[in-house]
């Protein structure tokens, strides 16, 4: 266990300095360390998923089959075990338990993904070398409000704009897929769908929506609430289908630009996907392809009127950047922003005793944050549980509409018109207009 010796005396060094300049000495001390590197490489890249959390190893479980003799073997083996089965859970109890408490601590945390050092994979790259720990990024729209210029004598695809969960697909290795949140957090136990996409091409990578399956019409913001509640939860995720609208080979996806254009890639994934049934994984249909850029607008007014949250505007023989980028628009008649909250207020009325309002800081055009209230859009049940749980909303990040952003005709300041509350989205931790 000498490996693991070496890293409980580094993982102590870097967090005993705040320094951002000290922590990068250290980490340049161990460039010539392979054993220390697979550990930063393990605990960083976005793409090792184990499927350990807290909750899972406060099971009950037998021992272990089969047990790993190192460090170097227990990272290996939950590099393609990942999908948090009780037999997992034993290998790694079996490995940890022996240990002394410090060390246990630290096999826990590596296996959970959750050991802090004070550094991210910025400076790890800056250190070790660019591409030692790859980058999460996936495409994301511009405004096409603020585009429509752009797009004037392209070829262009319109599909449907999904209100639900931004969802990647990734197989690793060994062929087991694993689903990415957009902010690079995977989401564990897919039952139904971890079980069809073993027919997708192993290749490949999926880039789509989920959204709750339902045969009853739903406003599109509460179904996005119900999708975003299953999503959230522990345990088995069931109910969910994958709208899936692009794809791309998983090497490009690492590279960060496949430049297969786009109208290629909706082909083959339409091919692909017409040749299966499977119930829980969709095709996203292209509902126009053409450059008469009067039927943006048409499109988008008629779903709109269906109660759907929009259009998306791909330019058919654009690549697909891992960046937001013009080539993709989003065109919707109601806005969306992540905020923080900063404050909570009681309501008045029919509100007394619940949640009235929240303070919430969003970013503007001039790069500075401005506050406004958000008092519209929550539920009875939210009122009154964000009133008696302050916590839980209170300095987290939650999604909101709005009609638009506007310059204060008084001061320098920008406000939010009609601003309505969304949901929680526990999986971001920056704010962000999108």
């Amino acid at each position: 266990m000498k490996t693991l010796a070496r890293f409980a005396d580094f993982y102590q060094t870097i967090n005993a300095t705040s320094s951002r300049l000290a922590k990068e000495a250290i980490l340049a001390d161990y460039r010539d360390d392979d054993a220390i590197k697979e550990i930063l490489q393990f605990l960083f890249n976005p793409f090792v998923v184990t499927g350990i959390s807290a909750k899972k190893l406060t099971k009950s479980v037998a021992p272990a089959g089969q047990t790993c003799d190192s460090l170097h073997a227990l990272l290996v083996y939950f590099q393609t075990h990942n999908t948090g089965r009780d037999e997992d859970i034993a290998v790694l109890k079996d490995f940890a338990n022996p240990l002394p408490p410090e060390q246990q601590a630290l096999v826990y945390g590596l296996i959970k993904k959750d050991i802090t050092l004070g550094a991210n994979e910025k400076t790890l790259n800056k250190v070790f070398g660019a591409g030692f720990i790859p980058v999460f990024n996936v495409m994301l729209a511009e405004k096409y409000g603020e585009n429509r210029d752009y797009v004037a004598g392209k070829e262009f695809i319109v599909t449907e704009k999904f209100d639900g969960v931004r969802c990647m697909l990734i197989f690793n290795d060994a062929g087991m897929p694993t689903f990415f949140s957009r902010a690079g957090k995977s989401f564990d136990d897919m039952v139904e769908l971890s079980s069809e996409v073993q027919q997708l091409d192993h290749d490949l990578v999926y880039d789509g929506e989920l959204l709750l399956g339902t045969d009853q019409e739903i406003d599109s913001a509460d179904l996005y609430r119900m999708t975003v509640k299953v999503t959230a939860k522990d345990g088995e995720k069931r109910g969910l289908i994958y709208n899936v609208f692009d794809v791309l080979p998983r090497q490009d996806l690492l590279a960060g630009y496949s430049p297969i254009p786009c109208r290629e890639r909706k082909a083959n994934l339409s091919k692909q996907l017409s040749k299966l049934s499977l119930p829980h994984i969709k095709n996203v249909p292209i509902l126009y392809l053409g450059a008469e850029v009067s039927k943006i607008d048409t499109i988008c007014d008629e779903y709109t009127k269906m109660g759907r949250e929009g259009v998306m505007v791909n330019l058919a023989d654009a690549p697909y950047e891992c960046k937001r980028t013009k080539n993709l628009l989003k065109v919707k008649r109601f806005n969306a922003a992540d905020v923080r909250v900063l404050a909570w207020e009681e309501g008045a009325g029919a509100n007394q005793g619940k949640l009235g309002a929240v303070t919430v800081e969003f970013l503007a055009p001039d790069g500075e944050k401005y506050q406004c209230k958000v008092g519209s859009g929550f539920a009875k049940e939210e009122r009154e549980y964000f009133f008696a749980n302050p916590s839980a909303i209170v300095g987290h990040i939650i999604e909101i509409g709005y009609f638009e952003l506007s310059k204060n005709q008084n001061d320098a300041g920008y406000s939010l018109r009609f601003p309505t509350f969304k949901c929680l989205r526990d999986d971001k931790d920056e704010i962000s207009m999108h």
